[in-house]
């Protein structure tokens, strides 16, 4: 089980620490724990609680309405923005949500999904980068476990291979020729696998 502290929600939902004491004096919202030294802190369920919370918020729906429903209704209301073809936040909440289960088919299904939607550039770009931002974050700062932050990277690598995989071979006396590659002792090559993406479907031959 994953724990947090309020900074760490903060730049995981973008509600501001000041906010959610408000919402936890006033509307109750979630069960406060802390620590033996009395410092607030947040688990796995609070994080997909208030993930939920903000998207909706996000979108129109006034706190003190949110604050009275329970969280299956906020399920059910995430679910239906979900079902939005421009919506965002939704696929980059859910990633978390995968993330700090270790569920690898949720992730296939989010993804997958997204890039027959929006096509690789447009899901690695709007979801996948950003999100990545967000647990890259947290990474350094020590408040999620690295183990997460791999097990996603080594995910999102995999989908960008089996697309570049997919796509055709270019005529090498043609085009143009790109050499890519890492810088020694770099190993972090998802920048860098889609860049090839990209430079493979202008129709340019890569040395990856």
């Amino acid at each position: 089980m994953g724990r947090y502290s309020i900074t760490d929600i903060e730049k995981l939902t973008e509600v501001k620490a000041h906010t959610l004491r408000i919402w936890e004096k006033r509307y109750n919202l979630f069960n406060t724990k802390r620590t033996d030294t009395n410092i607030r802190f947040y688990d796995d369920e609070d994080l997909r609680y208030l993930l939920n919370v903000s998207l909706l918020l996000k979108y129109g729906h006034k706190i003190s309405k949110v604050a009275a429903m329970t969280p299956e209704s906020i399920s059910e209301k995430v679910l239906e923005l979900g079902s939005q073809n421009n919506l965002r936040d939704f696929e980059i909440n859910s990633l978390i949500s995968a993330m700090t289960d270790f569920d690898e088919i949720k992730f296939e299904k989010l993804v997958s999904n997204c890039l027959l939607r929006f096509g690789v550039e447009t899901t690695v770009n709007e979801i996948l980068y950003p999100f990545l931002e967000k647990i890259g974050v947290l990474w350094q700062i020590g408040s999620i476990n690295p183990a997460q932050e791999h097990f996603m990277s080594n995910l999102i690598r995999q989908k960008l291979i089996v697309a570049t995989d997919g796509l055709s071979i270019p005529d090498q006396r043609i085009n143009q020729k790109f050499l890519l590659f890492l810088p020694e002792g770099e190993l972090h090559e998802i920048g860098l696998l889609f860049a090839n993406y990209i430079i493979r479907t202008r129709g340019n031959h890569t040395l990856y």
